[in-house]
């Protein structure tokens, strides 16, 4: 006679909120969305939307238009994780991320991480001087979002990634 199969219990699948805090955000559905060019014109102007279209020179999606759009208010709504939304500024964004640069790359340092190609690319930064967060702010949150360190989250708000 044939033995019996023990069935186990199936556990439930994790739900979203039992990610672990370093778990990355997912992104908002705008960044597959193309920016509709009459749109950019409303918003900008003619000048404006061109200036756009050559300062990230490939086609805006609507999570560009967003960001854009936040950085004409200087209102961003940050996702906090610990203390719930909350409006930054780009110059607040832009202290934030070199100050995460500056500890990161500090730690790093300390632990005997840093490659000698990084080493260099830490001094070039230094060397440069402080960054005034009220002047150029808006250029940092820019390249932030361009390569992926702020971004909107499925949630409709800005967050770190």
């Amino acid at each position: 006679m044939p033995k019996k199969r023990r069935r186990t219990p199936r556990r439930p699948a994790k739900s979203g909120r039992s990610r672990g805090a370093a778990a990355t955000p997912r992104k908002h559905p705008d960044y597959d969305l193309a920016c509709p060019e009459e749109l950019l014109v409303d918003e900008f102007g003619e000048e404006g939307a061109q200036w756009l279209f050559d300062a990230y020179e490939r086609p805006l999606t609507m999570a560009d238009l967003k960001l854009e759009q936040a950085i004409r208010r200087d209102a961003f709504l940050m996702d906090d994780p610990f203390t719930g939304p909350a409006m930054c500024s780009a110059q607040q964004i832009s202290q934030i991320l070199d100050m995460t640069l500056h500890v990161a790359a500090a730690l790093a340092d300390q632990a005997g991480t840093i490659t000698a190609e990084q080493a260099r690319e830490i001094e070039q930064l230094d060397a440069v001087g402080p960054i005034d967060h009220a002047a150029e702010g808006v250029d940092v949150v820019r390249e932030a979002h361009r390569e992926g360190v702020l971004l909107l989250n499925h949630r409709g708000m800005w967050d770190f990634a």
